[in-house]
């Protein structure tokens, strides 16, 4: 009879809906795509290109991809001019900066034009990006495990500490802090989580209580008190995973997830993660709620 079937029916549709809560949209068509940022109704992500991977090389074609917000792809290659291996973005005004290799290069977000570039002396691999206010950038160099910041206005950088294959960065303007991570001397896993005040004139990154410990690569806020990493947990690893650290109590949750997560951008109003997963060539879109702890 019909009213025996309904349970089935009823644990059916729960099922697919639950798949369809679940399921993370996926946009394909990128080349070892290394970060993402969202402004206003766009995503812009750089792509180190290549058609063998490697993240130092001088020639690898790289470029930034613009998208609408719901991940439609507007343009594959936005800039108008020549890119290497361009990884980590950041915005300032109606600038999108992006690091590459060894310099860190300005567009017009409307037209694509370069309007900016400063070459970082003895830089092999320049990587995170953040700004710091309306004229100032930081950027990681992950082979040297150096830290710099840059003052567009005038066009000159300074060396702010070292991070064992400094990575992530993020900034903190409420408590003028500088957060950051790393994956490790000779990007050997031993990464960790630091802080810096940022007009402190020592060069000193300080380890936080209890940092995790990984090949972090990514990093955001979520709120004002957790942040948010990705970890390769090694280059070999079938899994990665993100990690969330309370800088009140010092706890670290982890939750683990796909290989190859590289810089991140958080959405604090939509709670949802834009994961560009480098080793596959797709950028993710994820529901933070639906992330399950280890």
């Amino acid at each position: 009879m019909i009213y025996k079937k309904l349970p089935i029916l009823t644990s059916l549709f729960s099922f697919v809906a639950f798949l369809q809560i679940h399921a993370q949209p996926t946009i394909e068509g990128f080349q070892a795509p290394e970060s993402i940022i969202k402004h206003g109704d766009k995503l812009f992500v750089s792509n180190i290109g290549g058609a063998q991977f490697n993240p130092t090389a001088l020639d690898s074609n790289g470029f930034i991809s613009e998208l609408s917000a719901d991940g439609k792809m507007l343009q594959q290659k936005f800039q108008k001019t020549i890119l290497n291996g361009p990884k980590g973005l950041a915005i300032i005004k109606n600038v999108l900066y992006t690091a590459d290799i060894n310099r860190v290069v300005g567009f017009n977000i409307n037209s694509g034009e370069q309007v900016f570039e400063i070459n970082i002396s003895n830089a092999a691999m320049l990587n995170d990006l953040c700004t710091v206010d309306d004229s100032r950038l930081v950027v990681t160099e992950s082979v040297n495990g150096k830290v710099y910041i840059i003052n567009t206005a005038n066009n000159s950088y300074d060396f702010l500490g070292s991070i064992g294959g400094a990575n992530g960065v993020t900034y903190n303007a409420k408590t003028k802090q500088l957060l950051a991570c790393g994956m490790g001397a000779q990007m050997n896993g031993t990464g960790k989580l630091y802080v810096k005040y940022i007009d402190k004139k020592d060069t000193l990154f300080n380890e936080l209580p209890n940092s995790p410990t990984g090949v972090f690569d990514g990093l955001e806020m979520i709120d004002d008190t957790h942040l948010l990493l990705t970890d390769w947990i090694s280059f070999n690893s079938e899994k990665g995973r993100f990690v969330v650290y309370d800088l009140k109590n010092h706890s670290v949750a982890s939750y683990p997830f796909e290989a190859g997560s590289a810089d991140i951008y958080y959405d604090k109003a939509s709670r949802k993660i834009y994961d560009p997963v480098l080793t596959k060539n797709k950028v993710m879109i994820i529901d933070f709620n639906s992330l399950k702890k280890e």
